[in-house]
């Protein structure tokens, strides 16, 4: 397993964009935080975008010259999903986990 974790057990996925009906609409254009809860109390923390949201983000940014024109994009603890919705998030974030790589991709709040 990367990172120093050992056994992770999930309380909790929280997707922010639940909150927010505007980011909801659309599932397959947009971006959430997703909060994980650990059953030993711990919370985690990574921004998951769907590849459609990160073209958008290009091509603004080749309008405003952000990120050299457009040429790069990045961004903390950042996951690409097809849709940022719970039935893509939730089995993303256990294959991560399975995979052992939950720590160098979440960040501990």
């Amino acid at each position: 397993m990367s990172g120093s974790m050992k056994e992770i057990e999930v309380k909790k996925i929280f997707i922010t964009a639940e909150l927010q009906d505007n980011d909801c609409d659309n599932p397959i254009d947009g971006n959430t935080d997703v909060i994980v809860f650990l059953a030993d109390g711990h919370k985690y923390t990574a921004s998951f975008f769907t590849y459609s949201f990160i073209e958008q983000i290009r091509n603004n940014n080749k309008l405003t010259g952000d990120f050299l024109n457009g040429k790069y994009f990045w961004g903390k603890n950042m996951v690409l999903v097809e849709e940022c919705s719970k039935d893509v998030i939730n089995p993303v974030v256990k294959d991560i986990i399975d995979e052992g790589e939950f720590s160098d991709v979440f960040r501990k709040l």
